[in-house]
């Protein structure tokens, strides 16, 4: 839900900022110019979908690699990167859903008992304890990713 959200935004944020573009006051060049990188709808895409990757999506549309696009243009570059990934956005959904009815059968001084051991001890360590306790099976995911869920979400 955290990166549905974020990438929401970025596209929120596309349809309203706009593409920027460059300055004409930029200093000239006082001796041989030297060529300057020009930009494609690809690399665009391909900056967009780094940023995926790295988990830190946003809006680019400023960047150099972005901003020679038009407004529609940059939207249709950052839909077609995260269309690519509507698979994953899918599998997360479906996940929570198991999550979170886990959590509405999980009695409420246990989900209290839950949550103050993640504000404790940390995701990492009580999804850990979890794995090794075999009390998650293959449908549950990962555990980890599955306290830190509780803890944003639910905590």
């Amino acid at each position: 839900m955290k990166r549905t959200a974020i990438i929401a935004a970025l596209l929120l944020a596309a349809v309203l900022t706009g593409c920027g573009s460059s300055s004409d006051t930029a200093v000239k060049p006082s001796s041989t110019p030297t060529p300057s990188r020009t930009y494609d709808v690809h690399d665009c895409k391909a900056l967009l979908e780094r940023d995926y990757a790295a988990d830190t999506p946003r809006d680019a549309s400023a960047d150099p690699e972005c901003a020679h696009l038009t407004r529609g243009e940059y939207v249709e570059a950052a839909g077609e990167v995260l269309g690519a990934h509507k698979d994953d956005f899918l599998d997360q959904a479906a996940q929570e859903i198991v999550w979170d009815a886990a959590w509405d059968e999980t009695d409420p001084d246990q989900q209290q008992v839950v949550c103050d051991r993640l504000a404790e001890d940390g995701a990492v360590l009580v999804g850990q304890e979890m794995l090794g306790a075999g009390g998650m099976d293959e449908a549950s995911g990962n555990p980890i990713d599955m306290v830190q869920y509780f803890h944003d979400e639910k905590c």
